[in-house]
């Protein structure tokens, strides 16, 4: 099957040439050069000294804004520069893939001699670039960022990668910043998923498609489709519902609804476990039986899932992998062992489809 990933051209390499030159970190110095002043002043505006006038403190607050100024607050206890601290901002801390992603950057980082700060920024990116520059005042190391779901605009992170600190993307990773990078194959697991369907004589698939802003949503969407064109069937735009929260609850409304119409779906794929075990709750409740009236498979093999009645197919993410490799790319770029490598890393690992009772109909098709 070709890997037709919805990421940029040449996703995997990406060479330095076409990344914007690295930038020094902006010190109170710079501050001082460009107001003329010295940086003891600088430095006493910035603590909103008396003796220092309201004109210089606010030209001081507008160059730290132009500048990017972000203070160090370790630099003067750590001569080397090295705190052994790393900084993770992630969206969501208590989510299964996620929670065995950190488990995988905790293990990694532990093992490398290191701790790790983590801040959750929830589905807001202000929370997130709050968040972001909190950890770097406590002077970590370098970052590791899953970006939020609202965050339509990657300006903030851009720019701190330019500056050059050290940061890998894990995950939901940025599409217009050229950088190392570690997620799941979303377009295959999705095709994996749709085409296990089809070999299972459903006709009929609906899609519950994930939230707008979402970085796997457009990806697993599209490898649904690809798995529908590559085998002939029909796509119908009414099965694909797209959700705002990807919750059981909303997987169990979304699923009385869509099984109330004229024509409705054989089977559905869940852009997520929670939306799947809500679906067939759903389906229980409408005493439909699942897999032989309707099959049913998620994405991200939640425990859980292997124990609900049926067993819930679906797609294996290994959070734990991407964790190890995430946390290991960030600390040999802090070490500059990156330094001289002509790409940047591209890490993409392949999910894995796990069949169980909720989709498993007869085949008809090899």
């Amino acid at each position: 099957m070709e890997n037709n990933f919805y990421y940029p051209k040449n996703y995997g390499i990406l060479s330095f040439e076409s990344v914007t030159m690295i930038k020094k970190r902006t010190t109170l110095k710079d501050i001082a050069e460009k107001l003329g002043i010295s940086v003891a002043t600088v430095s006493r505006a910035l603590k909103d000294h008396p003796e220092i006038s309201q004109r210089i403190k606010d030209q001081v607050a507008l160059l730290v804004e132009s500048m990017h100024y972000r203070p160090n607050s370790f630099a003067v206890h750590l001569k080397n520069q090295h705190s052994n601290m790393i900084g993770v901002i992630i969206p969501k801390i208590v989510h299964f893939h996620s929670s065995t992603i950190l488990s995988g950057i905790i293990a990694k980082a532990q093992e490398l001699n290191y701790q790790v700060l983590i801040c959750e920024s929830g589905k807001d990116a202000e929370s997130e670039r709050v968040n972001t520059t909190a950890l770097i005042n406590t002077g970590i190391d370098g970052l590791l960022v899953s970006l939020s779901n609202n965050n339509f605009s990657e300006d903030f992170f851009s720019e701190l990668h330019a500056e050059g600190f050290p940061m890998v993307f894990f995950d939901k990773v940025p599409t217009t910043i050229a950088s190392h990078k570690v997620l799941t194959n979303d377009y295959t697991g999705a095709f994996l998923a749709t085409e296990h369907l089809i070999k299972n004589n459903y006709k009929k698939i609906a899609h519950f498609k994930g939230q707008k802003g979402a970085r796997n949503t457009q990806p697993r969407f599209n490898g649904f489709l690809a798995a529908l064109e590559k085998y002939n069937m029909h796509f119908e735009k009414n099965f694909v519902i797209e959700c705002e929260k990807c919750t059981e609850e909303e997987g169990y409304n979304v699923t009385m609804n869509i099984m109330q119409q004229a024509e409705r779906p054989d089977a559905i794929f869940c852009v997520n476990d929670e939306m799947a075990i809500g679906t067939l709750s759903a389906l229980k409740k409408l005493n439909i039986d699942v897999p032989n009236q309707v099959g049913v498979i998620g994405f991200s093999d939640l425990t859980a899932g292997k124990y609900i009645t049926p067993s819930l197919s679906t797609i294996a993410q290994s959070g734990i992998d991407i964790g190890h490799k995430a946390a290991e790319l960030l600390i040999k770029e802090i070490h500059n062992k990156l330094k001289n490598d002509k790409v940047f890393q591209q890490h993409i690992i392949e999910p894995i489809l796990v069949v169980r009772d909720s989709s498993s109909r007869h085949s008809t098709i090899d």
